[in-house]
């Protein structure tokens, strides 16, 4: 059974949801909404806490709750992720080919060291988390817009530090991946994961993000050599992105697999009927 402050919250939610609290608008005051469903202010507060949680409202200053104005009603920058290249070198998709990297507040750009690397990146290198590696951090953006912007630590695998010792300092033109081809010649070849959390303190503040109500986009980038034959791929880095899941998304295109291919043969059963003992 709902708390009290759980149905004001749900109540709200909807309002919200319909437009009848369109985005920027103030939220009654606290003792009117406590008028109104007969609760303390107390109550109000612990829904008015549950919905900026979601990210759905905002306290001002001196003015009281407003209906958040999200960005991803305003505008979406969707992400279609692939590599390209240009004459500075490869970069993540058309959308981003402006972007540079953002000065850290002591002014590198990208700052080098050695850290405990997290436990999921370092299942994909095959290390034991916490091992020390050296990673690469950095902030990417758009120069022109200060809020589209990504952190993105690339996390190198021992055995290429050891025989590429030039990665863990100034990498030159055309970057890490450029060393890295050169090195091997042989073409790098990349896939990701996509999920999401919550932000930290620190990655919100520095992504210029809300410190509640709005979850990080998170892109676990893996570049390998690929193998062949029997001699398995060879993981060189996986860069960990992260981006504000309130301005970005990810796009990519559906294709048909070989048995969808066109023309198709006619359904021969009920999508809706449950499978029974006998099919």
């Amino acid at each position: 059974m709902s708390s009290r402050y759980e149905e004001i919250a749900r109540d709200l939610r909807e309002r919200i949801a319909t437009g009848e609290y369109p985005p920027g608008t103030a939220l009654p005051l606290m003792r009117d909404v406590a008028a109104q469903y007969e609760v303390s202010d107390i109550t109000v507060r612990r829904a008015w806490q549950m919905l900026t949680r979601e990210g759905l409202i905002e306290s001002r200053r001196r003015a009281g709750m407003f209906v958040r104005e999200h960005p991803d009603r305003v505008r979406l920058t969707v992400r279609n992720r692939q590599m390209e290249r240009d004459e500075l070198g490869y970069y993540s998709g058309p959308e981003s080919q402006h972007w540079r990297a953002l000065p850290h507040p002591n002014g590198e750009e990208t700052r080098v060291t050695c850290a405990p690397v997290p436990a999921d990146v370092a299942n994909t290198l095959g290390v034991e988390p916490g091992t020390e590696l050296t990673v690469r951090r950095r902030i990417v953006g758009d120069p022109e817009v200060p809020e589209h912007r990504q952190l993105a630590d690339s996390w190198i695998a021992e055995w290429v530090t050891e025989e590429l010792p030039t990665l863990t300092g100034n990498t030159g033109n055309g970057g890490m991946y450029d060393r890295l081809e050169e090195w091997e010649k042989k073409p790098l070849h990349w896939r990701e994961e996509v999920s999401a959390r919550m932000p930290s303190p620190d990655e919100a503040e520095s992504l210029l993000m809300p410190k509640t109500g709005v979850p990080l986009l998170r892109a676990i980038r893996i570049t390998y050599f690929a193998g062949r034959g029997r001699k398995p791929e060879r993981i060189v880095e996986v860069q960990d992105i992260r981006m504000s899941a309130a301005l970005f998304a990810v796009g990519y295109p559906l294709s048909r697999g070989s048995s969808a291919k066109w023309p198709v043969a006619p359904a021969s059963s009920d999508y809706y009927r449950a499978p029974g003992p006998d099919d």
